[in-house]
């Protein structure tokens, strides 16, 4: 009996080390697993870090911000925190529209047309806390990094564009103050990651038919030009036939969705004009548009001045063109970044744009037309905006010369199908790690060198 008993406790003891083991086993495969699925999120967790450590520190200490129209943002935001949707006329019944506050009407500008959209992360935040704009600023880049982020996720093989276009230092700082800019461009870059990954598996569920149905009309909310962006839809369309032979009509949808979004809000505010200026009336706008349109040889003139002419400081215009055209490489209009820091940062841009390169023979000839001509109808939709409003009002002597107020951080939307542009130049990378590394090291001494530019007080220098 004595014999029995113990050799069912050596039994008992077995069982229980293997219960043991294995469950210990369990745990070392959940660790793994977990790990693995991280290791994925290596490159989107170094943007979002960086972008939100270094965005918080110069949004509470920024001796230098880079604030476009902030007045004027900030009224509109303020009208539709309130729950007023369109902008209001001037008591006066002139063509002046804007916003009351403290029983006082305060006219503002082109952001009289701008969609709740464009401003939810700072609406958000006022409806939190009224007229907190420390609050709205967090909130903007919280949002619009995340936003970022998850869009270089989605992109799975061209997340590395994706990332080049989020780095830049205008998207950055487009992130930190309550602009349009930030939802523009974080959306944007959000959509055309949605289309590259359903180009890639060469199918569109309803599931995901359905999600890009709901942030077509977001997307073109956020901008008029932004609804050119739709025709990236047609990249999934294209790879399904391609492999299938056969057409998603239910990409239809979303094209239908984001087209009928931005034409209901352009007819809701059809009789604002987008500019101040006591003379600077709808009729007089309505007028512009005519002559724009009556002179298509002037209108394709100026396209490709636009594109090709040389800026300098010798003109009253020129000189804020020129300030504006080197956003993308300087950061901002107000605070340009030296070349220490812009070096860094473009050869971590460069790289990724590199590593990208390796997946580009996915992208063929027919999906590279089709962002041709997107991009060409965004260049010539932007155009015509800056020759309507950019300098004043539209007149004959203005026709066929260069768009005046024309800046480069409106292309930010089709930054990353630019890229695509580019041929399959048969690269590889033989050492991964190092250019991992090199990319790494590159973002974090640029972010941490945009945030001592932007935070020190230098001598010599008027803060």
């Amino acid at each position: 009996m004595r014999e029995q008993s113990q050799a069912m406790h050596r039994k008992r003891d077995k069982l229980s080390a293997g219960h043991d083991l294995g469950g210990t086993a369990n745990g070392r495969f959940l660790i793994r697993k977990v790990f693995r699925y991280l290791q994925g999120w290596k490159l989107e967790g170094l943007y979002a870090s960086v972008t939100i450590i270094c965005g918080l520190i110069l949004i509470y200490w920024d001796r230098r911000p880079a604030r476009n129209d902030d007045r004027a943002h900030l009224g509109r935001l303020r009208q539709l925190a309130s729950g007023t949707l369109l902008p209001v006329q001037s008591p006066d019944g002139s063509d002046l529209y804007g916003y009351w506050r403290d029983g006082i009407f305060r006219p503002f500008n082109n952001t009289a047309v701008n969609s709740p959209v464009a401003y939810y992360p700072s609406i958000l935040a006022f409806r939190i806390h009224w007229n907190d704009y420390l609050l709205a600023c967090i909130f903007t880049l919280v949002c619009s990094t995340l936003t970022a982020t998850i869009a270089i996720h989605v992109a799975m093989r061209y997340r590395y564009v994706i990332c080049a276009a989020a780095l830049l230092p205008a998207v950055f700082f487009s992130f930190l103050y309550v602009t349009t800019d930030a939802v523009i461009n974080s959306l944007s870059l959000l959509f055309v990651a949605i289309a590259l990954r359903l180009h890639q598996r060469a199918e569109v569920t309803w599931p995901q038919t359905i999600l890009i149905t709901v942030l077509a009309p977001l997307v073109a909310l956020t901008k008029t030009t932004s609804v050119v962006l739709l025709a990236m839809l047609f990249l999934p369309v294209i790879a399904v036939w391609r492999e299938r032979h056969i057409i998603r009509w239910r990409m239809l949808l979303p094209l239908a969705s984001g087209s009928a979004a931005c034409l209901v809000w352009q007819r809701m505010t059809s009789h604002i004009p987008p500019i101040l200026g006591t003379d600077f009336t709808l009729e007089r706008y309505q007028d512009a548009q005519q002559l724009l349109v009556s002179h298509p040889l002037e209108f394709l003139q100026s396209l490709l001045i636009t594109l090709v002419q040389p800026l300098d400081f010798n003109k009253k215009f020129d000189k804020y063109n020129s300030v504006r055209n080197l956003q993308f490489f300087a950061g901002s209009e107000k605070a340009q970044l030296p070349t220490g820091i812009m070096l860094l940062i473009f050869v971590a841009i460069v790289l990724l744009l590199v590593k990208n390169n390796i997946n580009q023979h996915e992208i063929h000839w027919q999906e590279r037309t089709i962002m041709g001509f997107m991009i060409a109808g965004f260049y010539v939709l932007t155009c015509a905006a800056m020759l309507l409003v950019g300098s004043g009002l539209l007149t004959t002597d203005k026709l066929g010369a260069y768009a005046d107020g024309m800046q480069n951080r409106y292309f930010i939307p089709v930054l990353a199908p630019m890229a695509l542009m580019l041929p399959d130049f048969g690269l590889t990378v033989k050492r991964s790690h190092v250019i991992n590394a090199t990319i790494a090291s590159c973002l974090v001494l640029g972010y941490a060198g945009i945030v001592c530019a932007h935070v020190i007080a230098f001598p010599k220098v008027v803060a």
